[in-house]
């Protein structure tokens, strides 16, 4: 996708692009309006951006990685904007450039495979510069698929898409749809013949199911434990340990844990008259373009769908925010996602587990400063009266006796817990009540 007018600022756009099921990785042009590139694709598809391109002069170029189970692909876009007063770059400039470039990408691993709009009249083969592109495409092995037919309402076959000829005989089924929208370029549809790789990086849930729990066998197999005898000389991690290991075998027995894919649902807000609506929508697209149906009846079902999704959209995260309206944890959460300012950004770093650690030394080193700033100010208001002759205060405060506690007092605390557990738990607290 070339010229989005996206913005860098512009996150509450992508990430309703997100909420529809597809994720994006957008270029904006960084010093004036316009122009901007973007690669659209389903979420359930797994593409690695490169972020070391080289910039250009004379055109936007973004790259990515698309892992197929014969191949790699190298998916490249490309916009090289017209010549104007505040973009002075020729036909020329943009050659020199682009040839600078076709030898970095030669040299990278993957089959590449380049979509953009060009602005250049590959139409009309014998005149200067379209001929010096297409010579510098063969050149390097590269050949341009695009029908010569109009790409653009004005005229002119200007976006193009371009690869190796090791990918020649996989791409295939072109199809140029004109604009329904304000571009005046239109959109270039085909398919290439490929099997991508398996993705198995969804996300799982892990739980139990705990109604499944016979407790009266639960209850016979606790008193035939370990746990009905315990040792009185074990330590407390002794006996922390066998009561943790006992009860998490006792729960694999009756409960075991379950793991399933988890699934999110893309559009939340889509409910049966909306499905319904939808469906409509693409069987009169489809009649539209087999000649079965007319263009009307399309475009008025495409706009009654994206007038009732905006709707439904809307009140779904009306909703949202206001059942979250006594708890400004969640609100400020829900609204930051709405707004595109979600970050779980972490320090530029190679090994996760040295990130860890020096986490870790960090705010040990923090809480041991507090502390010795606290028995510094503690020292220094101590009256003079207290101090022993060393000049350190003449008491010692220790945690060193414990005071027994009965079964019943203990049966009570258990008993005002919180239901509340979690995964680390060997046992929900409703269970070992």
């Amino acid at each position: 996708m070339q010229e989005t007018f996206l913005r860098d600022g512009d996150k509450a756009k992508l990430t309703e692009i997100k909420d529809s099921g597809w994720s994006i990785l957008s270029d904006p042009r960084k010093h004036r309006s316009g122009g901007g590139i973007a690669m659209v694709y389903r979420s359930s598809i797994e593409l690695k951006p490169n972020t070391k391109v080289t910039k250009f002069k004379s055109f936007q170029v973004m790259e990515s990685l698309l892992s197929a189970e014969s191949e790699l692909l190298r998916l490249v876009n490309i916009y090289r904007p017209p010549y104007t007063k505040k973009a002075r770059y020729t036909e020329c400039d943009f050659l020199k450039e682009f040839e600078e470039y076709l030898k970095i990408l030669c040299a990278k691993p993957g089959n590449p495979l380049l979509t953009g709009d060009f602005n250049f009249h590959v139409e009309r083969p014998d005149e200067h510069y379209p001929k010096k592109f297409l010579d510098l495409l063969a050149q390097y092995n590269l050949r341009q698929h695009v029908p010569i037919v109009p790409t653009h309402d004005q005229g002119g076959t200007l976006d193009l898409v371009i690869s190796t000829q090791s990918l020649e005989n996989k791409i295939s089924n072109f199809n140029i749809v004109q604009s329904r929208t304000s571009s005046d370029h239109f959109l270039v549809l085909f398919d290439v013949d490929t099997r991508l790789s398996k993705n198995d990086n969804g996300k799982f849930l892990s739980y139990r199911n705990f109604k499944s729990i016979d407790i009266e066998i639960f209850k016979d197999d606790l008193r035939n434990s370990n746990l009905s005898t315990i040792d009185p000389i074990l330590t407390a991690e002794e006996a922390t340990s066998l009561y943790n290991s006992v009860l998490t075998q006792l729960m694999d027995k009756h409960c075991p844990v379950i793991k399933k894919k988890f699934r999110k649902k893309p559009m939340p807000w889509l409910d049966l008259d909306l499905s319904l609506l939808r469906q409509k929508r693409r069987a009169a697209e489809r009649a539209w373009r087999k000649g079965k149906g007319t263009r009307k009846d399309y475009i008025d079902l495409r706009d009654r769908f994206v007038s009732l999704e905006f709707v439904k959209r809307c009140s779904y995260n009306k909703e949202s925010l206001r059942a979250s309206a006594g708890d400004s944890k969640a609100l400020y959460k829900k609204l930051n996602r709405l707004l595109g300012n979600e970050t779980q950004d972490l320090p530029k770093h190679q090994d996760p587990g040295k990130l860890s650690e020096d986490f870790k030394d960090f705010f040990a080193e923090k809480v041991n400063k507090i502390r010795k700033d606290i028995e510094l100010d503690a020292s220094k208001n101590v009256p003079e009266e207290t101090l022993a002759p060393s000049g350190e205060p003449d008491y010692v405060s220790t945690l060193d006796t414990f005071s027994p506690i009965s079964a019943e007092d203990l049966r009570k605390l258990v008993k005002m817990m919180s239901n509340k557990f979690c995964c680390l738990d060997p046992i929900p607290s409703f269970l070992l009540k």
